[in-house]
């Protein structure tokens, strides 16, 4: 360390805060690092799980079972397509949770429509589009018969 370099348009608050991470981090050896990372995690969860409740909508604290389901394994494969049509095998049961969980959301939410996928390359896709479609654009998509 240092790899990243010099960014001129920072503020000189932010740059000397960045600069005194990397310099502690260069001096550690990679075992420290790991556990300093570790250690920031938790302390991550005390602050705001227990220390400190932020009035922001984006900041939210997600119930313990949804957590342990995402962190679980579910998100580190891509869900495209809809059950019983996906664009990969192996997608069996993120099938059935999908299903299930879009008519759970229906139920609560009183919804007609809800389309459900387990947080993976469909949200990626996702932020992709939103970052440069705008509301009322066309998107084609090719049926999965014509991908190469």
């Amino acid at each position: 360390m240092p790899a990243l370099a010099a960014r001129d348009w920072l503020p000189p608050s932010v740059a000397t805060r960045i600069d005194a991470i990397t310099r502690a981090a260069a001096a550690a050896a990679s075992d420290d690092i790991a556990a300093r990372i570790d250690g920031l995690v938790e302390q991550n969860r005390r602050i705001h799980e227990r220390d400190c409740f932020n009035l922001n909508p984006a900041s939210n604290v997600m119930n313990p079972r949804a957590e342990a389901l995402l962190s679980s394994g579910l998100t580190t494969r891509a869900s495209l397509g809809y059950p019983g049509d996906k664009y990969e095998m192996g997608l069996e049961a993120i099938e059935e949770i999908e299903v299930i969980a879009a008519e759970l959301a229906a139920e609560i939410f009183q919804a007609k429509h809800v389309e459900i996928r387990v947080g993976s390359g469909a949200l990626a896709n996702l932020y992709a589009f939103m970052a440069v479609a705008k509301p009322g654009d066309a998107i084609i998509a090719p049926p999965a018969s014509v991908r190469p």
